[in-house]
C-alpha cells in the first residue's frame, strides 16, 4: 500500500472528511484530495502532522512498513505494533461503545462469549440450504 492509499484508508477508518482532515492539518480539502489521488505530496511538516494525527509512524504512512505502530492510549511512551488488519478490527469495536467497554473490563470473558456466539452462527449457516 502506498502513501495515497494508506492516507485514504486511515482517514476513512477514522470516519472523517477530507475537509475536516484538511482543517486539522491547516491545508485545503484540495490538498488532501491531491494527497489521496497521488497528484500531490505533502511537505515534511505536513507528513509528520498527518502521522501524529493518525498516531502512526511516518514509515507506516509512507507505505515503507506494513506494521502500524501506535502509541498506547493509556499515557505510556511504549509503542506497540498493530497490523493494518488488526487496526481495522479495533476501529470497528470502538464503534460499539458497550462492546468496547465490556472488552476493556473483561477481555477474556467477553472474547470467549463472542467466539461462542460466532461459532453458533457459523454452525447455523452450515445447515441453511
Amino acid at each position: 500500500m502506498n502513501f495515497s492509499e494508506r492516507l485514504r484508508a486511515l482517514r476513512k477508518s477514522a470516519n472523517i472528511s477530507q475537509q475536516t482532515l484538511g482543517e486539522a492539518m491547516n491545508v485545503t480539502k484540495v490538498s488532501i484530495s491531491g494527497y489521496e489521488t497521488g497528484n500531490r505530496k505533502p511537505d515534511t511538516e505536513t507528513l509528520q502532522k498527518l502521522a501524529d494525527f493518525f498516531d502512526v509512524s511516518t514509515d507506516y504512512l509512507l507505505g515503507r512498513s506494513a506494521v502500524m505502530e501506535t502509541a498506547s492510549r493509556y499515557g505510556s511512551d511504549n509503542r506497540m505494533a498493530v497490523s493494518g488488519e488488526d487496526y481495522n478490527i479495533l476501529i470497528a469495536i470502538q464503534r460499539h461503545p458497550a462492546l468496547h467497554k465490556a472488552l476493556q473490563e473483561e477481555p477474556a470473558k467477553v472474547a470467549g462469549q463472542l467466539y461462542r456466539f460466532w461459532s453458533f452462527i457459523q454452525e447455523e449457516n452450515k445447515h441453511k440450504p
